[in-house]
């Protein structure tokens, strides 16, 4: 036993004090007597100096000590422990995808799972430890044996949605490591999946609804009939609880442009066909797609599928400083008819000299020519520059050229390089001949691309501006590398590696990875997620970002010169998450030992015997006392 307050028996100082009042307090009534009379009393009565001459009055005293006793005993809250009465409660929460389908009450099953524990926790004995695991995809234990119920109630009712498949294995071998350290003592699972339970844990199952529909695909192609262009709209529809009749609604930029209904078996994919006329392109140019199922269900997060479409924000601006741009405009014009978007404008080195250098341009070619200073404000590409340029992280040392037919330089063996791998991406890596280059020493780190006798003749990385460079130390026009195809090829890389489209993926599933490439005029990077919180990724070099929510992510890329990018991208609702009542075909048990340590019980409640002993002190000085002092 402990005491939460022990000045409390500092009120036992009252009892001597009651007992200096008895003995001080005047016995003496008044009653109206012959005077002779009082005069024998007095002497008989000034003999006896005892106040404690009365039973009653000795009755009287006792009680009140008892019930100051008790009352000093109540105010230091006594604590009585009783060894192993209560029990290590460890609850574990399905907080996977598929808790967030509605119950008929109108809230979810992690809301219903949540007050079930609750509910548990305040009906638990005083001195029981609570313990909770949460299983989605990053099982854990968020606090363990806590005994402050409203403590653990905060903590629960901070626990979202993790829109992600459960590992409700990985949740239980947590649980079982609790046991085994002698942590819990009595183990709960709450889901909404049916599950086979062996020993040691006892299942709740939240899940009183199964009505779910679900658009598992969406997609759209455009074709011909006798020369009429046409576009297809084709949503894929599954019934996961019954069979039912399901209407699609179709919308282009948020306006509808049609609904489809159709008979859908439970468990089979059922496609939604719109067919529409595409005469003066009208559903070619959009900003998104969606369909969604209009029927109601209790799982509304995977009844609609949107697609983006990010066509505005791949344009190429590139800035061509040559005086025979012949092969660059050539190239460029190719890869434009092939819907690679470049818009270039091509000037003299002598205009570029005088100017203040590129504004605005995405990357700027060099051929020929080595700049005084390099432009900060694009990537830049290097051709057969005779000079050391600052800040490029190369020197120039020689030009030498060879008899004919050339030398033939190697795509290097660079394999396990990332950025070698995206240059070279789809390349035939024939050997290309050069009959003139020049030698250049680096001073900064690249990856060679193609070599001859060790020498790099096209190399790439980043320069002292931390712009993305690449070089070539030879003229085009004295190779035979443009009437190769892998000139396009390569030409083609170098643009998507200097100008990336930042994303060139829109539509994923909930907790994907969402890999971002950030051209060097990239400032920053804003992500605001479906429930409106924003995030923020730097903008050097890839970025990994992982998508927890479903529905659509807007993202705000910041450029240089007052340019913004604006792109959405749409997470969809896990697949195996859908199944209102998915079966878990693994059975789980948590192997508990029979002398495995419980919580003591805790008994502090003794505001009763602190009322009751306030009753008795005054009811006792009301009858006995009050009329004697």
């Amino acid at each position: 036993m402990s005491f939460s307050f022990p000045l409390g028996f500092l009120l036992l100082l009252a009892i001597p004090v009651l007992i200096i009042i008895y003995i001080i307090k005047n016995k003496y009534k008044e009653k109206v007597v012959s005077s002779s009379y009082i005069w024998e009393l007095s002497k008989k009565f000034l003999k006896k100096k005892n106040p404690l001459n009365s039973i009653a009055n000795l009755l009287n005293l006792i009680i009140q000590c008892l019930c100051i006793t008790f009352l000093s005993f109540s105010l230091a809250e006594p604590i009585f422990n009783f060894k192993n009465a209560s029990e290590n409660e460890v609850y574990i929460l399905d907080a996977s995808a598929s808790m967030e389908m509605l119950n008929s009450d109108g809230s979810t099953r992690l809301e219903s799972a949540k007050k079930e524990i609750s509910d548990l926790v305040d009906k638990a004995s005083n001195g029981s430890t609570f313990t909770l695991v949460v299983s989605d995809s990053n099982s854990r234990t968020l606090c363990q044996n806590i005994q402050d119920k409203d403590v653990f109630n905060s903590i629960l009712n901070r626990v979202d949605i993790d829109y992600s498949e459960s590992s409700l294995e990985n949740a239980i071998s947590l649980a079982q490591s609790i046991s085994s350290n002698g942590k819990g003592s009595h183990f709960s699972l709450f889901t909404d999946k049916e599950v086979k339970i062996g020993e040691g844990i006892e299942t709740y199952n939240v899940a009183d609804t199964n009505n779910n529909y679900a658009i598992s695909d969406f997609r759209v192609n455009n074709f011909k009939e006798e020369d009429v262009p046409y576009v297809l709209y084709e949503a894929d529809v599954v019934s996961y609880s019954e069979d039912a009749s399901l209407e699609v609604e179709f919308f282009l930029d948020d306006k509808s442009i049609g609904k489809v209904s159709n008979e859908v078996k439970q468990n089979e994919v059922t496609t939604f066909s719109l067919k529409l006329e595409n005469a003066n392109d009208a559903y070619t140019n959009y900003s998104s797609l969606k369909a969604v199922i209009n029927n109601e269900d209790y799982l509304k997060e995977d009844s609609e599928y949107i697609i983006y479409n990010s066509e505005d924000f791949d344009t190429t601006e590139i800035l061509i400083v040559s005086n025979s741009p012949f092969y660059f405009e050539s190239v460029f014009n190719a890869l434009n008819s092939n819907n690679i978007k470049i818009e270039y404008q091509t000037v003299t080195p002598a205009i570029y000299s005088m100017s203040a250098g590129s504004v605005g341009y995405d990357i700027v070619v060099f051929d020929g020519y080595a700049p005084e200073a390099l432009p900060v404000d694009s990537a830049v590409w290097l051709f057969n520059c005779g000079d050391s340029i600052p800040n490029s992280g190369f020197y120039f040392q020689k030009e030498y050229t060879v008899a004919d037919p050339g030398i033939k330089a190697s795509y290097a063996n660079n394999n396990d390089d990332l950025l070698y791998q995206e240059l070279t991406k789809n390349l035939v890596k024939r050997d290309i001949t050069i009959k003139t280059y020049l030698r250049y020493t680096l001073n900064s780190k690249f990856t060679t691309i193609l070599s001859y006798d060790n020498l790099p003749f096209i190399f790439a990385g980043r320069n002292g501006f931390n712009q993305k460079e690449i070089v070539f130390n030879f003229d085009l026009h004295n190779s035979n590398f443009p009437l190769l195809a892998d000139f396009i090829i390569l030409m083609r890389n170098c643009i998507r590696y200097s100008n990336p489209s930042i994303l060139d993926k829109f539509n994923y599933k909930s907790h994907d990875d969402v890999v971002f490439t950030f051209p060097d005029t990239a400032l920053s990077c804003e992500i605001t997620t479906p429930s409106g919180t924003k995030d923020y990724l730097s903008t050097s070099d890839l970025q990994s970002y992982t998508l927890d929510e479903v529905g659509t992510y807007s993202i705000t890329v910041e450029l240089a010169n007052n340019k913004t990018r604006k792109i959405n991208i749409f997470s969809s609702f896990p697949v195996n998450e859908r199944v209102p009542v998915s079966v878990d075909e693994n059975t789980y048990s948590i192997i508990i030992s029979a002398d495995a340590p419980k919580a003591d019980f805790v008994f502090n409640a003794l505001l009763s015997t602190l009322i009751v002993a306030l009753i008795l002190l005054l009811a006792d000085w009301m009858l006995y006392s009050h009329e004697q002092f």
